[in-house]
């Protein structure tokens, strides 16, 4: 019975080093934990565990007890270690690997104890605990990269808080009940949303899959004061801590300035630094100003992702996934971007253009950390462009986000600093 524990076992873990050699990113320096942790480790715990499962006569009694050794020592050190890292995520989930470990090291000792030589398991024991101890810190999202606007921000008076539709032009109206801007062209109707929202977050900087359900939830914004000052409306939102909305129009365009403040930083998987959401096209396509010969089909929900992002040298990438969100990544366009420089994007339909929106603080805020999900170079922040599904003429979304791990595998976390977040967007009709 004890050896057919110990064989499933190892089976087990072979299986589970595998799958981690296989999904999760490579690319990254050699200087990252990524690259140890996802690239150079597994191969050699497969080596070491296959050993063990395949070891047989002599060979058996000198190999097993060791490698056999290292898997509830790992597992002690892990949930010893997950629990001080993450005291929210594993509050409870820490108790199933320490108990597995400490009913697995009595078992061990009851049945290898005499075996010899113990310096190796000694050693290999040693190894394990250092392992088990360093790899929940090794899922910890680092300290954020963001680089807040600290524009100014001051208190809305006192206004009205009702949800009536307010109308800016003949084809632009303004939602208050969460700041998004409609615009209609004939058939096109494009949405702008500009405040800063999470779509999830960790309490501790785990994987979001892992925090507890009542602390992943999403901004939930309320309307506290509108006010109408000359042709525009200034808006004031309780939410993370407090976000303002200005919007004007001016000369034929539509001018948003979104200010939203994190009192502390908050970390998650997916969030939005603006949408873009556009329906009743025909075919849609876009171009960036740092690439504007190059136009760029949105890809479908369902298939190999397209997105953009900006990296630590100031070069701006437009590149496609080789399969859903996942690498190796393919290029389509690339340019320049400095941080002080706005990011245009034209909308086109078929052939023409029909919406131009620029957005003035993306590029100076956004954080160019690697990502853990992704792998291959790719920084945290991204532009996503997605339809939703396999027609032309399906809804479009362009999603912008300061600092997402969005593309890749995995729900690793990433930080948002604390301060106050500025986002001018100007949408115009060419």
């Amino acid at each position: 019975m004890a050896q057919l524990v110990w064989l499933t076992l190892l089976a087990v873990h072979t299986g589970v080093a595998v799958v981690w050699w296989w999904l999760m990113p490579g690319g990254f320096p050699s200087s990252s934990t990524e690259f140890w942790v996802n690239q150079v480790v597994p191969p050699f715990a497969v080596v070491a565990l296959l050993t063990g499962l395949l070891a047989r006569g002599r060979l058996s009694d000198k190999v097993l007890p060791p490698i056999l050794a290292v898997i509830p020592i790992f597992w002690l050190a892990f949930s010893m270690s997950a629990r001080i890292v993450f005291p929210e995520s594993f509050r409870s989930l820490w108790n199933l690997p320490f108990v597995a470990g400490a009913v697995l090291v009595g078992l061990w000792l009851r049945q290898f104890r005499s075996r010899r030589p113990i310096w190796v398991v000694l050693v290999l024991a040693v190894l394990a605990a250092l392992a088990g101890w360093a790899f929940p810190g090794s899922q910890r999202a680092p300290d954020p990269a963001t680089a807040p606007a600290g524009a100014p921000f001051a208190d809305v008076p006192a206004g009205a808080t009702d949800h009536k539709l307010i109308r800016l032009t003949k084809d632009a109206q303004l939602n208050p009940a969460d700041g998004r801007v409609v615009i209609r062209r004939g058939k096109l109707i494009l949405n702008v949303q500009s405040m800063l929202s999470f779509t999830d977050r960790s309490p501790d900087r785990c994987w979001v899959a892992l925090a507890p359900t009542e602390l992943v939830s999403p901004t939930t914004r309320t309307l506290v004061s509108k006010i109408h000052e000359g042709t525009g409306w200034t808006l004031r939102y309780r939410d993370e801590d407090a976000s303002v909305l200005g919007v004007a129009p001016q000369d034929g365009a539509i001018l948003l300035d979104a200010r939203s403040r994190l009192a502390r930083p908050v970390f998650s998987h997916l969030n939005t630094f603006a949408e873009v959401s556009v329906q009743g096209h025909h075919k849609l396509s876009v171009s960036f100003s740092p690439a504007p010969q190059r136009r760029i089909e949105l890809a479908p929900s369902t298939g190999a992702a397209r997105f953009a992002y900006l990296d630590p040298g100031g070069a701006f990438h437009v590149m496609q996934a080789s399969q859903r969100q996942r690498g190796p990544f393919t290029e389509l366009a690339a340019g320049r971007l400095g941080p002080k420089d706005p990011l245009l994007l034209t909308l086109y339909d078929d052939d023409k253009a029909v919406f131009t929106v620029t957005l003035d603080d993306w590029a100076a805020q956004a954080s160019t950390q690697l990502s853990p999900t992704a792998g291959s170079g790719i920084p945290v922040n991204a532009i996503e462009l997605l339809r939703g599904n396999d027609l032309d003429s399906s809804p479009a979304l362009i999603s912008f986000s300061l600092a997402s791990t969005s593309i890749g595998r995995g729900t690793q976390t990433i930080g948002h600093a604390a301060g106050v977040y500025r986002d001018r967007v100007t949408v115009k009709l060419p």
